[in-house]
Formats: structure tokens, C-alpha cells, sequence
């Protein structure tokens, strides 16, 4: 049932990811924030059809349902239209639309802002730097882990790069001294010491966004 600014998405796909089978299991570190209580059906997104039909990727569901299941409940907005002739099951594996979902809708990037990438050297968070310059970012700082892959990220529009094979001290004084103002958008595929070690709520409170997919 929709609770108020809600709408109820049929479930028409969902790409079953390794954070999914992790949290399930419970051995992903983050897991007790979404199955907290029982019972729980896992997986943050997915693809579904709106009560008029239309077919969109969706995100943000309200827990304890989560997207494999046959129907969810998700804010209005928290859901993208997918563009026609595109099945369901090949716009679950469509990262750039999700990422882009989660960046525009669930964070409301607005053009001129600091963008943080955590796990930016991976596909997706490849992605989300090159969204969040098509978005029209002020600044983009990208983290990983292997100084090659981070001067790529350099070239295809990260402003700045973070190494987070480092001490912790290390690490947070990095964060510290590339966050500029402030770090708005905070879009994290890692979920675990990084974004432990960088603290955007502390350093920017009731400034920060996240645009979060745990990986």
C-alpha cells in the first residue's frame, strides 16, 4: 500500500548483485540498516511499470520490500522513464540510467556542485564521473585504489583523485584537502573504510547528499 508521496511500481526486472546476495546472507557490513527486521526481500533497484503503464527504473524503495519483490513502494520521483524499444531485462544491466537516477532524483544534483565518486576506477563509478560532468558539475573528486586506473578517471573528467591505499590519518587528511567547500553529492560504491574515513556529514552537516548504492 502507498503511504503518503508514494506510488506502487509492478516489478517487471532486477539484476541480483553481489551486494544483494552479501546482505541476504548477512555478511555485508552495512546489512542490519536493511534487514533489521524480518521478514525482508532484498535488492535496492530494479525495472518496473507505473500504475499507467509506464516502463522505469527505480530506486529508493521503501525497506523491508525490496525490488524482488512483485510490487514496491517508492517515492514519487524516485524513478526514471526507460526509453522505448529497451526491455526490462537489458535496462536492468544499464548502470549509466541508474546512476543517473540516483544522482538527479535521490541527491538532486544541480549544476556547479562538488561531486564525490567513492569506487570511482570500477565500471559504474566510471560512469557516475562522466554523469556527474553531463550534469554539469562544478567539481568532481574520484577515490580508488591503483594510481593508472585514477589517471584514467583524470582523463574522462574527474578533477580531482584520492588514493585510498593509504593510512586511515592519510586518507582523512585527503578528503579534507580536496573537498573545497564542501563535498554536495556523495555517490559511494564502496561502503566501508573510505567512506568511513571521510566523514562528508561532519565536514559539511545538513549539506551533504547521498547518492549511495552500497557495493
Amino acid at each position: 500500500m502507498a503511504g503518503d508521496g508514494e506510488v506502487i511500481i509492478d516489478v517487471r526486472a532486477v539484476a541480483v548483485e553481489n551486494v544483494d546476495k552479501a546482505i541476504a546472507a548477512g555478511t555485508h557490513y552495512a546489512g542490519e540498516t536493511y534487514i533489521g527486521r524480518f521478514p525482508v526481500i532484498p535488492a535496492f533497484d530494479g525495472i518496473g511499470t507505473l500504475p499507467d503503464g509506464t516502463l522505469v527504473g527505480l530506486g529508493d524503495i521503501r525497506p523491508p520490500h525490496g525490488a524482488l519483490a512483485e510490487k514496491v513502494a517508492v517515492p514519487q520521483g524516485s524513478y526514471v522513464p526507460i526509453p522505448d524499444g529497451i526491455a526490462p531485462a537489458v535496462a536492468t544491466v544499464m548502470a549509466s540510467a541508474i546512476t543517473a537516477m540516483s544522482m538527479k532524483a535521490a541527491a538532486g544534483s544541480v549544476p556547479g556542485e562538488t561531486v564525490l565518486v567513492q569506487g570511482a576506477t570500477g565500471v559504474a563509478g566510471r560512469l557516475a564521473v562522466k554523469v556527474a560532468r553531463l550534469l554539469g558539475a562544478g567539481r568532481i573528486v574520484a577515490t580508488g585504489r591503483d594510481d593508472n586506473q585514477l589517471r584514467e578517471v583524470r582523463a574522462i573528467g574527474a578533477d580531482t583523485v584520492i588514493n585510498t591505499a593509504v593510512s586511515d590519518e592519510a586518507l582523512a587528511q585527503a578528503y579534507l584537502d580536496a573537498r573545497g567547500d564542501g563535498y554536495d553529492v556523495v555517490v559511494d560504491y564502496l561502503w566501508g573504510r573510505p567512506p568511513a574515513r571521510s566523514c562528508c556529514a561532519r565536514w559539511c552537516p545538513g549539506r551533504s547528499r547521498s547518492a549511495s548504492r552500497p557495493g
